[in-house]
């Protein structure tokens, strides 16, 4: 798990310092790779815990987001995330978690009602936790004990849309995070996590950035690609049909 991790970070920071690398199809280039920041909040709740702590906890995700095109429809989003989540019990106070986490998606888009960068996205999720402690109803705190786990995975799905910016894109999507496994060590207690989250994203396009950069003094390498707004011919999310 923690080698995963580690090998994903390292993957989504590096890419904006690396050179953008496209597949080419009988000698033209296709596909894109959008990365940015991406800042949300999430609701999120335990399934099950002795029928208590059912109520949702508001939490803030922060992080960076990386996507990897192959057609103009089709894409990978992987994300790099810190989150914080628990569960709150008008009796028994709340359980505050902070959480690393790695979503990885594909994503699908399309028109629908008139928009045309409308997309939905599936896939699934691994989480680290790197805080956890319970507050009780008399605001007194104390460290989530060994009985609950720090790692968990789930499944993930939503939907959202995107609007091309002059150098970048503004997205915001709703997604439904359902956790798979038991974060409780008792065999005899199963808790899992849900979450509703809320999020904008601002990515930019390292494929245009890279050919307008870094080869802006190498006109005949780039071929016909075109750099500046225009983009790869037929990926960019503009010109998505």
């Amino acid at each position: 798990m923690k080698r995963i991790i580690a090998i994903l970070a390292i993957t989504l920071f590096v890419l904006p310092n690396a050179k953008a690398q496209l597949f080419k199809v009988f000698g033209h280039d296709i596909g894109f790779i959008y990365v940015g920041p991406k800042v949300g909040m999430n609701f999120s709740r335990f399934n099950e815990f002795y029928n208590t702590y059912e109520d949702f906890k508001l939490g803030l995700d922060l992080g960076a987001v990386g996507e990897f095109g192959f057609t103009n429809r089709f894409s990978i989003q992987t994300e790099m995330m810190f989150f914080s989540k628990g569960s709150r019990d008008a009796d028994f106070g709340k359980i505050k978690m902070k959480y690393i986490g790695i979503p990885i998606l594909a994503k699908y888009s399309f028109k629908l009602l008139g928009l045309k960068n409308v997309y939905a996205m599936g896939g699934t999720y691994a989480n680290v936790r790197v805080f956890g402690e319970w507050q009780d109803a008399t605001g007194q705190t104390s460290p989530l004990g060994p009985d609950m786990k720090k790692y968990e995975w789930g499944l993930g799905f939503g939907f959202g849309a995107e609007y091309p910016m002059k150098t970048a894109i503004l997205g915001a999507d709703v997604r439904y995070y359902l956790g798979i496994t038991d974060i409780h060590a008792n065999d005899n207690i199963k808790t899992r996590t849900s979450s509703i989250s809320l999020a904008v994203t601002y990515k930019f396009d390292m494929v245009d950035i890279y050919f307008k950069y870094f080869k802006k003094n190498k006109p005949e390498e780039s071929g016909d690609r075109e750099v500046g707004n225009k983009g790869p011919k037929g990926l960019k999310v503009e010109q998505r049909n």
